[in-house]
């Protein structure tokens, strides 16, 4: 868990590979049946979670809410992104609530 703007946040991968789905399954030259993902959101999902990595350590935690104007709109676009997808969850009390609020939005994206 990474503490980023006085809360604490996690990567939900799963939720990162359903975005990605596209409900398909396809079959490989091996006759084995694979997954078939979406390559655009795959990428843009790659590319927001690699920002929110990189940024991470560059944020002052000890100025919490006031931290967010020192951030770059790149971060702030793929930090709102992934948590509009379900790809980056808050951790607390409501947890299991939103884990299933976001289950939801990830349906109604495929």
């Amino acid at each position: 868990m990474a503490e980023i703007f006085g809360k604490n946040y996690y990567l939900d991968l799963d939720a990162a590979v359903a975005v990605c789905k596209t409900g398909d399954n396809i079959q490989d030259e091996d006759g084995k049946d694979v997954i078939e993902i979406n390559v655009f959101k795959y990428e843009m999902i790659k590319m927001a979670i690699d920002r929110i990595l990189g940024e991470i350590d560059e944020v002052d935690e000890e100025m919490g809410i006031f931290a967010q104007k020192n951030t770059s709109v790149s971060f702030r676009l793929a930090f709102n992104t992934l948590i509009k997808y379900g790809i980056i969850i808050e951790e607390n009390e409501d947890n299991e609530w939103k884990i299933k609020k976001h289950r939801k939005i990830r349906r109604c994206f495929k």
